[in-house]
């Protein structure tokens, strides 16, 4: 059965809010105003139909967005997405008084600008193998040959894999019976070093036609620089297990980000837009205005892409990170671009933190990128009692960001500057940096 719904309301991420039966659905895919029709058929109603086109859609966005669910605005133009997320973070801030007004920075590409590039794969009834992603809030996968977010070459590569894996007969993993190899396959590139890593994830260490796999992708000249087995035969939803296998290469790849070099690793954490990276550190670090006597503190520190930009400004910077592979990798980045003013701690950053302001250390800057659940009342409370001059944070969770920047607040912090960045294009996700100064 089709319905008709006429100039529709929608949220932030694209949804039509209808009403049926006393209750509210949410219609993917839609824009404000528009006329659509739906199908009531099935568990959920879906978009059938656009029977009047809001002016600001376009047609030749991804065409698995409907089903796969992981691009919210493919169906926007990009000035129009600029203005849905400017408008949503100037709403959702609006609550803090003497929040400056907030804008969003374009990026440089809308597509393909993913350096990291993430499937998981299954047999089809033709028992060919094919990978895709996940369906929104379901274990179904969606089958997806060309991602239009993921770099050209990483699209290239895994093309090129799944039929090397099938000639091979390499069965993927089964959920529900808990056998079959392959569970998933990460590219990693390098958009300026044009280096690729191919990881392959198997449920645990048996890889059968391993040796012929690697071989024939050799034989195709696609230009990988690496190839590595990960080991996660645990029943998780977690992609990377904690052990690798070296098959082809050094296990690691280089990337260039304006005058650095960064190694990556496997399970290294590394910002996922290469060709945003530079613009987004070099704002944050312009409003930080680090001085040559300054001590500064890189918490969340990662591969220590953003302590090895600050290093050129400061007196000293102490990045701390619990990943002990990305710990290494950011000693060796370090190292590898020739910087001695650095030293990089394996530490939870909450924990470090607050032995820090015990020990009553001194930082003049905090710099700080956490996860999406942002950061802790503790590391708060602990830049309250060591009162740093100024404390810049990147936030790739807006919703966090606005929790955790209430709580500065009551710690003789003034929110000085507050950004997006759109690090994350057809996406709902966006960076947010924001300055905040001790109040003399």
């Amino acid at each position: 059965m089709l319905k008709e719904f006429q100039n529709v309301k929608v949220n932030y991420e694209g949804d039509a809010l209808i009403e049926l039966d006393k209750k509210t659905y949410k219609i993917h895919g839609c824009i404000a105003g528009e006329d659509i029709q739906v199908e009531m058929d099935g568990k959920y109603p879906s978009l059938s139909k656009i029977i009047k086109p809001s002016s600001e859609r376009i047609y030749d966005g991804c065409p698995f967005q409907k089903e796969c669910g992981g691009c919210q605005f493919m169906h926007l133009n990009y000035p129009y997405e600029i203005q849905q997320k400017t408008a949503y973070l100037q709403d959702l801030f609006k609550g803090i008084k003497g929040i400056p007004q907030i804008e969003v920075l374009p990026n440089f590409e809308c597509y393909h600008y993913r350096n990291k590039s993430q499937m998981t794969y299954k047999l089809s009834k033709t028992k060919k193998v094919v990978c895709g992603f996940y369906e929104e809030y379901s274990h179904r996968l969606v089958t997806v040959e060309n991602c239009m977010l993921q770099s050209k070459a990483s699209n290239i590569v895994i093309l090129e894999l799944n039929k090397i894996l099938s000639k091979h007969k390499i069965r993927p993993y089964d959920e529900a019976t808990r056998t079959g190899v392959l569970r998933h396959v990460l590219v990693r590139y390098g958009f300026q070093t044009k280096e690729l890593m191919l990881i392959l994830v198997t449920n645990g260490e048996m890889f059968p036609g391993r040796n012929n796999v690697v071989k024939d992708l050799l034989k195709l000249d696609l230009n990988i620089t690496t190839i590595v087995q990960n080991y996660n035969a645990r029943d998780t939803s977690i992609v990377l297990g904690d052990k690798n296998k070296i098959l082809y290469g050094p296990g690691f790849i280089f990337e260039k980000v304006g005058d650095y070099k960064f190694k990556i690793s496997p399970n290294s954490f590394f910002q996922v837009n290469s060709l945003g990276m530079k613009k987004l550190y070099t704002l944050a670090l312009e409003k930080a205005n680090i001085q040559k006597s300054d001590i500064v503190l890189d918490a969340y520190c990662g591969v220590g892409t953003i302590s090895i930009f600050a290093s050129k400004y400061a007196k000293e910077v102490i990045g701390v990170e619990l990943n002990k592979q990305a710990v290494a990798d950011a000693t060796q980045n370090a190292r590898i671009n020739q910087i001695h003013n650095i030293q990089f701690i394996c530490d939870d950053a909450t924990n470090y933190m607050t032995h820090a302001a015990k020990d009553r250390a001194k930082f003049d800057v905090v710099i700080m990128d956490p996860p999406r659940d942002g950061s802790t009342p503790q590391f708060i409370n602990a830049i309250g009692y060591l009162k740093p001059k100024k404390v810049i944070y990147v936030s790739c969770n807006p919703v966090t960001l606005k929790r955790d920047l209430t709580l500065f607040r009551d710690l003789d912090y003034k929110i000085e500057f507050i950004t997006g960045f759109d690090n994350f294009p057809k996406t709902k996700h966006i960076e947010v940096i924001t300055l905040l100064e001790l109040r003399k």
